[in-house]
């Protein structure tokens, strides 16, 4: 897009194929993801780092095209692979930094993997590195229905503990509670934090996930 707005600013364009640079590898991309993050850059609200593609896209799968300078000889061409990026998915072709290239966990697509990078990273990292989440522990989980938040009640569950989650309607807590979800709060009817306090009978929160980002 050459200037920010609303989708219709959006349109298909050629460009040179990247090449990439020490350290780097160039993923033929076969499917990438649309982030909240990826609509707040097209609105003009979130800029790509420095350097960064100004193409859209912040994750993506497909195959090892080429092998930059440096590379350490995790990969060989061909591989299947999903990437955690500054930028440019959306594309025919993206290099990615060697380090955020991942393998495709077994049985999942192309086009599922696509979809793991950036939320569930952001999900586990929340969970386990931040929260240390124990069996048991309970987690409440707002915007239950957004990427992350469907990610977080999901690893709450394999992690044993027991996911609440606050959403605007009563459709996505169902939705939520499908997914895993030991109760949902509507956030717009009732006080959520006191409707977490009588269904824990009081106990503590391991942890609240909050982002700047909406399910409705």
């Amino acid at each position: 897009f050459d200037k920010p707005g609303g989708p219709e600013n959006l349109y298909v364009k050629e460009v040179a194929k990247p090449s990439p640079g020490e350290g780097e590898v160039l993923l033929k991309v076969a499917a990438s993801a649309l982030n909240r993050a990826d609509l707040m850059q097209r609105q003009g609200q979130y800029d790509p780092p420095p350097g960064a593609s100004n193409i859209l896209g912040l994750e993506a799968s497909g195959h090892v095209a080429e092998l930059g300078p440096g590379c350490q000889g995790h990969w060989k061409i061909g591989d299947t692979a999903m990437a955690l990026l500054p930028g440019g998915g959306q594309a025919q072709y993206v290099t990615v930094p060697e380090g955020l290239l991942m393998p495709i966990p077994e049985g999942l697509t192309l086009t599922q993997a696509a979809a793991i990078p950036e939320a569930w990273l952001t999900a586990f990292q929340l969970l386990h590195l931040v929260g240390n989440v124990q069996a048991g522990d309970y987690v409440l989980i707002h915007a239950g229905l957004s990427g992350v938040g469907t990610a977080a009640i999901q690893l709450t569950r394999m992690a044993g503990a027991i996911p609440l989650v606050t959403a605007g309607s009563q459709k996505k807590l169902q939705m939520a509670e499908k997914l895993g979800a030991a109760a949902g709060f509507n956030y717009k009817k009732e006080d959520f934090s006191e409707a977490t306090l009588k269904f824990t009978k009081g106990k503590q929160l391991l942890l609240q996930f909050s982002r700047n980002l909406r399910d409705d």
